[in-house]
């Protein structure tokens, strides 16, 4: 594993811990992570919009958070478009809080749910307002999948 891997794995594992241990609510440590990860991309969304120009805006989400935010390595994220506004990602890559859920024994269909989706929400709204992010939680790790399942859809409400 890379050092930068073991740094974010020994960060996630610190913030379960205090889930774990009471410190933090679940809520807390969302919006503790919403925060963070507002704040990269209220300092860098100018700047991606332009690299990603043309691309519709579910595959520009995408690309800014899966790709140069969380950094994910392309050959272990697999986007197929599933309708002419959703995208469907299946994610291979190793990812700290999978590891980090293992190591804490916390459930990742919880963790996932509960503490990060919140964060993916609001930066896709920042893309696009009419950008919306989802897992399909019956196909994430460790469970059934080799991989998790996630969407992103451009929705017309």
């Amino acid at each position: 594993m890379s050092s930068r891997f073991e740094q974010k794995l020994e960060e996630k594992i610190e913030e379960l811990m205090k889930i774990k241990e009471g410190i933090l609510t679940p809520k807390e440590l969302a919006d503790l992570i919403t925060e963070r990860r507002v704040k990269w991309m209220k300092n860098n969304l100018d700047e991606m919009k332009i690299k990603y120009e043309g691309l519709p805006p579910e595959e520009m989400a995408y690309k800014i958070i899966f790709i140069e935010h969380l950094q994910v390595d392309p050959a272990y994220s697999k986007v197929t478009r599933v309708s002419e506004t959703r995208i469907r990602i299946d994610s291979y890559n190793s990812c700290p809080y999978l590891d980090a859920c293992e190591r804490v024994g916390l459930e990742t269909k919880f963790v996932c749910r509960e503490i990060g989706e919140q964060s993916f929400q609001e930066m896709i709204r920042l893309i696009h307002p009419k950008l919306k992010f989802g897992r399909e939680y019956s196909n994430i790790r460790p469970f059934n999948k080799e991989y998790c399942e996630e969407y992103i859809e451009l929705i017309s409400e």
